[in-house]
């Protein structure tokens, strides 16, 4: 449901695309740049409200002024992927990086889609391409993806050196120091391990593999009190969770 200012917002809009509807043909002749830009701002803000109708009317309006606009197509297959509709989504991004190759916010949608489908060798090649834009603002995330991508195919080592990346980018960025947490876990490095899952829980909530994680980590230190603690949490905040049924086994 829209706050009281989603819905004074969207009736905003839909006024002015009635005003507008008339004198639109003369105007995107006179400037098609704007027309094109207006079309993919209205598309982009109508497609975080959830509106797929609307996103897609203003996004083919788009693509009809510019059927190469890398940023038109990547958010048309945002669309696709909202509609389940993959396939075309990957044809979407594919446009949008033939039109433009540094255009990296289409190459780390369509990595993460590629992740997704478990094509785990071209998704960690796409989110590399991605991570060598040093100017990309989200390129934290991308190192988190690749890391996740090299996990997959066995390449812990790399994966790490991704992780530690991505932390340094954005020292906050939460699934990125529990993930940390959990191959240092796996390498047997539990001090270290240890204190990337406290560092985690100083800026999120807790995740039942958290939790499970801390679970472990008490055992390894013998921290009994701990132990109760964090099992008492997983059973109480996740008790449906794979991890809460797995332990309830162990009792």
């Amino acid at each position: 449901m829209f706050s009281a200012l989603g819905k004074g917002f969207l009736l905003l809009v839909m006024a002015l695309a009635a005003s507008a509807c008339v004198t639109e043909p003369q105007n995107r002749l006179a400037n098609p740049e704007r027309a094109l830009a207006d079309y993919i701002q209205l598309g982009r803000s109508y497609l975080a409200e959830g509106e797929r109708d609307q996103a897609r009317f203003n996004l083919l309006k788009a693509l009809n002024v510019d059927s190469r606009s890398p940023e038109a197509n990547n958010l048309m297959a945002l669309l696709y992927e909202s509609e389940g509709e993959n396939e075309l989504a990957r044809d979407s991004y594919r446009r949008a990086l033939s039109s433009d190759s540094s255009y990296t916010p289409a190459r780390v949608n369509y990595a993460r889609l590629l992740y997704a489908e478990e094509d785990y060798r071209e998704a960690r090649d796409q989110y590399q391409r991605a991570v060598d834009d040093v100017n990309y603002r989200l390129r934290a995330n991308a190192f988190y993806g690749l890391a996740l991508s090299q996990l997959r195919l066995g390449e812990d080592e790399e994966a790490g050196q991704s992780l530690r990346r991505a932390m340094q980018l954005n020292p906050s960025l939460a699934p990125a120091l529990l993930e940390f947490a959990e191959l240092a876990y796996d390498q047997r490095s539990f001090a270290i391990s240890m204190q990337y899952l406290e560092r985690f829980e100083q800026v999120a909530t807790a995740t039942p593999r958290s939790l499970d994680l801390g679970i472990r980590l008490a055992q390894v230190f013998s921290d009994s009190e701990k132990e109760a603690t964090y099992r008492m949490a997983l059973g109480s905040m996740f008790p449906d969770s794979l991890q809460a049924r797995e332990r309830r086994l162990e009792q």
